[in-house]
């Protein structure tokens, strides 16, 4: 019998543990652009005004966070104004994708910004939440597997690079807690369908990926698709579908009306990702490049691509979790079609096929750390990666399972930490 509150404790205890590691061993601003979120946070605390493009190149990013950051850094304050103070060292522009670090901290010159490590901290709640709410989806989809449940949720919370970015300060975190709220209303819809959730659904999937980040947009697809479909096929309630239609148009002309660059910003971010292409962007050595580079910020590559878990390791991992979302694939094709099981794992697809797709199409964009972008769909991707495993295990090595992964998941943190993080990034203190 598994002891369902046990496993849930170890899990989140270590997913705590080892995010604020995170957040301490790795020095300031060694995340991706850590500084510029940090810095627009700070701006609007102490000049009570938005950055201007001029100030900081971030300012296009929907701005929930910047604006939370920003009351979080006002209380700081009033414990001591120095503890948030925007600083940096000498940049070392060009080290990049390369095991050296970024920023000339030295033991000398550190200083422990109290602002910067709250923001970071705020951040690993923000993740732990999305990893609650991605829990409570795995007991809709799956209510009878409680193994299968723990498993998916320990895949998704030891995942390296996921505590990497849950413990640096960036809007990543609130665009996964974004698609973890999507992710379970329309589970929670589909298991109990109602047509104010639909309603309430349609707001959310405009409004979060406005208000976030705009990689949640993938997911709110889907969550469309998934409503159209469930109110075209109901013909009583057909006129839902209309409604939903006259909402989404009200609602956008609200976001239009009430903030206009908001709106400017996404467009013109979405047609830059959709129709721009980089040079070479279509030939093969280019795709095998940013296919790796996605692969391996997904799982564990942290400090500016420049320290990451072993390439044999990767691969390891991209091949189980490939195999585990095949062999998924084929049961539930092979499953009858009336099963009421199937519609919450067709929608798991759609929102993982989706998320995947818009990643991917970024990247032939942009050369960034793209493997970071799949975390608003991380539940829909841990469990699919996890239950065609858990399927084919037998019945006396199924309840193994999530210890088995977090055994496996712990030491990939360890190795990342002693062969990558520690001896590269935590100079500071080795100085």
């Amino acid at each position: 019998m598994v002891s369902e509150r046990r496993w849930l404790v170890l899990i989140f205890v270590l997913y705590f543990l080892l995010a604020i590691g995170y957040s301490l061993l790795m020095p300031l601003w060694e995340a991706p652009d850590e500084g510029a979120h940090y810095h627009l946070a700070w701006y609007l605390h102490y000049k009570n005004i938005y950055a201007t493009p001029e100030k900081n190149y971030e300012v296009g990013q929907p701005r929930l966070f910047y604006y939370l950051g920003s009351w979080v850094l006002r209380a700081v304050d009033k414990i001591n104004p120095e503890l948030t103070t925007y600083y940096f060292p000498k940049e070392y522009k060009y080290n990049i994708r390369v095991p050296e670090r970024r920023f000339d901290w030295t033991d000398k010159n550190y200083r422990f910004l109290l602002g910067v490590y709250v923001l970071r901290w705020l951040n690993i709640l923000f993740g732990g939440l999305a990893l609650w709410l991605n829990w409570k989806t795995f007991k809709l989809i799956a209510p009878e597997k409680t193994t299968l449940c723990l498993a998916a949720l320990a895949l998704a919370a030891l995942t390296p690079q996921y505590l990497h970015i849950m413990s640096s300060v960036n809007n990543d975190t609130l665009g996964t807690l974004a698609g973890a709220l999507l992710f379970y209303l329309i589970i929670r819809f589909l298991k109990e369908p109602s047509n104010l959730l639909g309603l309430l659904l349609v707001v959310l999937a405009i409004l979060l990926p406005l208000s976030t980040k705009l990689t949640v947009l993938p997911i709110s697809a889907a969550l469309l698709l998934v409503l159209v479909w469930k109110w075209f096929l109901g013909f009583p309630q057909k006129r839902w579908l209309f409604y939903s239609g006259v909402l989404v148009l009200l609602c956008a002309g609200i976001v239009y009306f009430l903030f206009p660059e908001i709106i400017q910003f996404a467009v013109s971010e979405v047609k830059w990702r959709l129709f721009s292409l980089r040079k070479n962007a279509l030939t093969i050595k280019y795709i095998k490049d940013i296919s790796s580079q996605i692969i391996w910020t997904f799982w564990g590559r942290v400090g500016w691509l420049a320290v990451g878990l072993p390439f044999r390791l990767v691969e390891l991992l991209t091949m189980l979790g490939l195999t585990g979302m095949a062999l998924q694939a084929i049961r539930l094709i092979k499953s009858k079609s009336g099963q009421p099981q199937n519609s919450f794992w067709l929608a798991t697809w759609l929102i993982a096929i989706f998320t995947i797709l818009a990643v991917f199409r970024n990247g032939l964009t942009t050369y960034a750390t793209q493997g970071r972008f799949l975390f608003p769909a991380m539940g829909a991707l841990s469990i699919l990666m996890v239950a065609g495993w858990h399927d084919v295990l037998p019945g006396r090595v199924q309840r193994y399972l999530p210890s088995l992964i977090i055994l496996f998941f712990f030491s990939c943190n360890m190795i990342l930490w002693l062969t990558g993080v520690i001896p590269v990034y935590y100079q500071p203190f080795l100085d």
